[in-house]
């Protein structure tokens, strides 16, 4: 068995590399346990005054950027915290927990990870083709198509929709205002549906605000109404190890008609945005039920970019990649140089097999470490 000096190793990379499936396999052959550090890193940021409701206004005032400037000096602190107590593990970190612009916050992590074996996992020394890859690995497939395609194509949201406006060439601003000129002033409820990225809760704030109403999100309510007929927060990581998003997708399904129940039960005069998946049902008796639950609602309003599929598809594609300092996540994280200063080891992981890449670094630490095992 490994001794704990040669512990722990961690893993880190941009997300869908392997981190998760290669380090279970690292920690199979090693018999020592494996953690996933992200997963269990909200009990440490709660230690230093984390609220999910500062990182909910940091994503609303902008977006990926904000949430990352507002997680570093949280996700050290977990990294300081977990490393210490997990010392005999095989650990994976999340893509984000050990990339930092903050000098100080990289030299702590930094004294953290310098005693253990740190492997960065990429797909390819080629930016443009770890890029490429990982965009593969990052496509969520429903009925043959992609997620904003199936929503796009769907006829649930043109069935349930009292009203369609388009997005393209328009600010916020521009389409909120559109919107309170043509729909009808005497309802008391305004209901947002369209695919991710439409621009539900952005229009939905200015609306509120315009209108002087509560805003009511379905994607921040959801969790209440689905763990009152079941839903597991286990149960939808299994799927998501197992299947990936779009086996998520499928489980949240069971939930969706009793969340939009209970959210239209519970509130009234507000500007409410629903989830992308919230106004689309596969089985009949589902769309259905749902369109007799959004039946008394006048102002149903569906955001679309433009009234051209393919076009619409890729405004979508476009607005939904994350950005962090201007550029794409996954660029950002490639290049950004904490990983690689990090590192005491890169494996490039593009054509090889989990278990090959957990061979590669099993031999990589055995000859850097000769009495390691």
């Amino acid at each position: 068995m490994l001794t704990s000096k040669k512990l722990p190793i961690i893993l880190i990379g941009p997300r869908f590399v392997g981190k998760s499936t290669v380090g279970k396999l690292l920690a199979l052959q090693l018999k020592v346990p494996f953690i996933n550090l992200w997963e269990v890193s909200e009990q440490y940021w709660h230690e230093i005054g984390y609220k999910e409701e500062l990182r909910d206004q940091a994503w609303d005032n902008n977006q990926a950027d904000g949430v990352y400037n507002y997680m570093m000096p949280f996700e050290a602190h977990a990294i300081a915290c977990g490393v210490a107590e997990h010392s005999n593990y095989v650990i994976e970190l999340g893509a984000l927990q050990s990339v930092y612009d903050d000098d100080e916050l990289f030299k702590r992590v930094s004294r953290v990870l310098e005693a253990c074996n740190v492997v960065l996992l990429l797909p390819s020394e080629d930016v443009s083709e770890s890029l490429e890859i990982l965009k593969k690995r990052d496509r969520v497939i429903i009925n043959s198509k992609e997620i904003n395609e199936h929503f796009l194509t769907h006829h649930s949201n043109y069935d349930l929709a009292k009203y369609t406006f388009h997005t393209k060439n328009k600010t916020p601003e521009q389409t909120s205002e559109e919107i309170l000129a043509n729909i009808d002033p005497n309802a008391s409820e305004i209901i947002l549906i369209g695919a991710m990225g439409a621009g539900k809760s952005t229009i939905g704030q200015l609306l509120a605000q315009k209108l002087d109403l509560p805003q009511i999100s379905m994607d921040r309510l959801r969790w209440k109404y689905y763990e009152e007929i079941g839903w597991s927060k286990e149960k939808q990581k299994q799927i998501a190890e197992n299947e990936g998003f779009a086996g998520v997708y499928h489980y949240w399904k069971q939930y969706d008609l009793h969340a939009v129940e209970r959210l239209l039960n519970e509130y009234q005069d507000c500007v409410i945005d629903f989830g992308a998946g919230h106004s689309i049902y596969e089985r009949d008796e589902d769309f259905e039920r749902v369109r007799e639950l959004l039946a008394p609602y006048a102002n149903i309003v569906l955001l679309i970019p433009s009234p051209d599929l393919d076009e619409s598809v890729a405004i979508l594609r476009q607005r939904n990649t994350l950005l962090i300092n201007g550029m794409e996540a996954n660029r950002f994280l490639i290049i950004h140089p904490s990983n690689q200063d990090l590192a005491k080891h890169i494996v490039y992981t593009k054509e090889r097999m989990p278990i090959e890449t957990k061979d590669e670094i099993i031999k990589r630490l055995e000859f850097t470490n000769p009495n390691l095992g």
